[in-house]
């Protein structure tokens, strides 16, 4: 028993090591979307996410080191928020609303800069 112990706990601490090493790569909130106008809404915003993350699924891409729930104010209430990596960034704002200008300008922007690459 003791030594079930001792494994659990040296497991929790390097687990919660690996997910401060994630954590740091996470600069950006999603909501920073909302006050670019690249999301009209909270639920237009998690939208974006859950596809950016559907993306991210496809490619096998850790969704640890890209995204994390978190939880913050806004006018006055508490609302659901996401921390996200620089990638998951771009990923969601590209899975945001095109009609937006933030959002087709992203995604021109994108499409340019992969044909100068070919």
């Amino acid at each position: 028993m003791l030594m079930t112990l001792d494994h659990v706990s040296l497991h929790s601490t390097i687990e919660n090591f690996a997910d401060s090493l994630a954590d740091r790569n996470l600069t950006h909130y999603a909501s920073d979307l909302l006050e670019k106008n690249g999301c009209r809404s909270l639920h237009e915003l998690s939208f974006a996410v859950k596809r950016a993350t559907e993306a991210c699924n496809c490619m096998h891409l850790p969704l640890q080191e890209n995204f994390k729930v978190v939880y913050r104010s806004r006018n006055g209430e508490v609302v659901q928020d996401w921390r996200l990596s620089p990638m998951a960034y771009l990923l969601t704002a590209l899975n945001s609303d095109p009609h937006n200008a933030f959002v087709a300008n992203l995604q021109v922007e994108v499409v340019k800069r992969m044909l100068d690459q070919s």
